[in-house]
């Protein structure tokens, strides 16, 4: 089959053969046996076996270098942002069809320009007075919306995922944006501004590791400025725990890590959280304490009322037997009997007489008795509503009576609330139903006045 487009007749290779062809080239070429290149040193890394692996560049372009251990050994201290002039020989790898310069010697070349513009650009903001803690405000511990400003990759993901798992209730706003590259200042600068129109409570810039010109947008003037203008407190989490940029300076609280960002907010949480959970004990505790000292009270008040009625129907039971003795002492029976022998004839005569006065005296004991006995049960049932009444004042001093029709007791740091002005907005409060209790925040406080 013919591709649309193929030239015939143009010279053609496999990848190993033009990769032998261009390491040929660099081969014969006499120029690229012998060079001197100048450039500023990044990305320096000495492996293990003490080799060592770093990236010469300018402002247009970037070589990569290497050297062996025999060799490194005899360049002396070098960091990233040093200009140097690195003499070597242009070795080809085959196996990627990639050129760098095998180093065998190092000239310092002075301060790099790179780092020689981010000190200028540091003494100028700190003339200013932007590095200063007076100029910074304060960060919130407990956030309830925080935005962050990154590009989507590791740095946010490992953010978001340690405020997702550590603090959920805290809302997310992602604000999207470059962090690296041709003009990523301007993007990260703009991304802050759009954060600080938001309704948050802080704003997270944060972004993983990288190489030194990865990260030299944070060492900007136009990325420094939109961090103090911010509308919000700006905590910065850049690269690695040894990387520290212009932006850490000038923020209003720096971390080395967005995973370390992340945690600062987390923890204060999980310490607020814990100091709830303590404090519900407390309360609860404290609430089974009253609870246990109220049904002893009540258990002893319905104790006494017991003995109390005891006691009353026992003397009501005497007065009774007293007034039946009383009442048989002065029965008619018995001074009719008496006198029966000393005028036993005269019973004879008045038979029909003496028959009518012990009917009508019998009909009188027996509404007497009547009265007595009606007068013992009101007795009874006057102590009895006595008894109820008592217990029913004993309920109403009972404090978690009122949870029996819907009331709730409402706590604050463990102490009952009863006025609305002892709690301020935003603080939690817990409230005791007569099932379980609810844990809130307060949104608004009405005073009565």
């Amino acid at each position: 089959m013919k591709l649309q487009g193929a030239q015939p007749g143009l010279p053609e290779f496999t990848v190993s053969e033009f990769s032998e062809r261009l390491a040929g080239v660099f081969r014969r070429v006499r120029v690229f046996k012998g060079l001197r290149i100048r450039g500023e040193v990044s990305e320096w890394r000495v492996q293990s076996n003490g080799n060592l692996y770093f990236t010469l560049k300018d402002s247009g372009a970037a070589l990569s270098c290497f050297a062996f251990q025999s060799n490194a050994v005899c360049f002396g201290p070098v960091a990233d942002g040093d200009a140097i002039v690195a003499t070597g020989t242009i070795d080809v790898q085959i196996r990627r069809s990639t050129y760098q310069l095998r180093v065998t010697a190092i000239e310092a070349s002075g301060i790099g320009a790179l780092a020689a513009q981010v000190e200028a650009l540091r003494k100028r903001l700190k003339f200013e007075g932007l590095f200063a803690g007076e100029r910074k405000r304060p960060v919130p511990t407990l956030p309830r919306r925080l935005a962050i400003v990154s590009a989507r990759g590791k740095g946010y993901d490992d953010a978001l995922k340690r405020l997702g798992e550590r603090a959920p209730q805290i809302a997310i706003d992602f604000v999207e944006t470059r962090v690296q590259g041709i003009n990523a200042e301007a993007e990260i600068a703009a991304a802050l501004d759009r954060a600080s129109a938001l309704p948050v409570d802080a704003i997270l810039l944060v972004r993983g590791g990288g190489s030194y010109e990865d990260l030299f947008p944070f060492n900007t003037e136009a990325v420094v400025r939109a961090i103090v203008r911010a509308a919000h407190p700006v905590i910065t989490g850049i690269g690695h725990d040894a990387d520290h940029h212009l932006a850490d300076d000038v923020a209003d609280f720096s971390l080395p890590t967005p995973t370390a960002a992340a945690e600062y907010f987390t923890s204060s949480w999980e310490r607020v959280t814990q100091a709830a959970l303590r404090a519900a004990e407390r309360l609860n505790r404290a609430i089974g304490a009253v609870l246990a000292a109220t049904t002893q009270r009540s258990d002893a008040a319905a104790s006494g009322l017991r003995e109390a009625s005891g006691r009353v129907l026992l003397r009501a039971q005497r007065r009774a037997s007293d007034a039946w003795r009383r009442l048989d002492q002065v029965s008619p029976g018995r001074r009719l009997a008496d006198r029966t022998a000393h005028f036993a004839g005269v019973v004879s005569r008045l038979d029909r007489w003496s028959g009518t006065a012990i009917l009508r005296w019998e009909r009188a004991r027996e509404m007497q008795v009547e009265r007595l006995e009606r007068a013992a049960h009101a007795l009874s049932v006057r102590h009895e509503r006595a008894v109820e009444g008592a217990r029913a004042r004993l309920g109403g001093v009972d404090p978690l009576s009122p949870l029996q029709r819907g009331y709730a007791i409402v706590t604050l740091g463990g102490r009952a609330l009863q006025d609305a002005k002892a709690v301020a907005v935003g603080e939690r409060i817990v409230a005791t139903l007569r099932h379980g209790s609810l844990g809130a925040r307060v949104e608004t406080v009405e005073d009565d006045e």
